[in-house]
C-alpha cells in the first residue's frame, strides 16, 4: 500500500477514499465482510476509507469486481453515463482475444450484420 501525506495537491485523498466507503455501503458490506473477501483486513479497509493509504493495482481491479463496478467509478474519469462495461462484455472481450484471427474476423463480421437499425 502507498501512504497518502495529506496533501491538498494530492486528487485522490478527498475524493477516493469517500468513493470506496459509498460503494461498500451500497454493496451492503461491512469492512470485515471486504476484507475477508480480499484476503486483506479490516484494518486495511478503515485505512483506504479514511484516506491514510490507497489501494492499487491488482487489489483495485478486486474492489472493482466485488462492488461491481469499473475503475473509472474510483477515480472520476468523465465518461459517457450510458458506457458502463458489463461482466457479460469482459467476458467476450477476454473471448475474443483468446480467439484466432479467423475467429475474430468472424465475430465482427457477425457483429456489423447484427447492427440494430436506428
Amino acid at each position: 500500500m502507498k501512504k497518502v501525506e495529506p496533501d491538498v495537491t494530492n486528487p485522490l485523498a478527498g475524493t477516493l477514499p469517500q468513493k470506496l466507503k459509498m460503494c461498500r455501503e451500497k454493496s451492503g458490506l461491512s469492512m470485515r465482510d471486504v476484507a475477508k473477501k480480499i484476503n486483506k483486513t479490516a484494518a486495511t479497509i478503515c485505512k483506504w476509507e479514511s484516506g491514510q493509504t490507497i489501494p492499487y493495482g491488482e487489489t483495485l481491479l478486486q474492489l472493482c469486481e466485488l462492488y461491481k463496478v469499473d475503475i473509472t467509478t474510483f477515480f472520476g474519469i468523465n465518461t459517457d453515463s450510458n458506457v458502463r462495461i458489463t461482466p457479460q462484455e469482459i467476458e467476450l472481450i477476454n473471448l475474443y482475444r483468446n480467439s484466432t484471427n479467423e475467429a475474430q474476423s468472424v465475430v465482427r463480421s457477425v457483429l456489423k450484420n447484427c447492427q440494430i437499425k436506428k
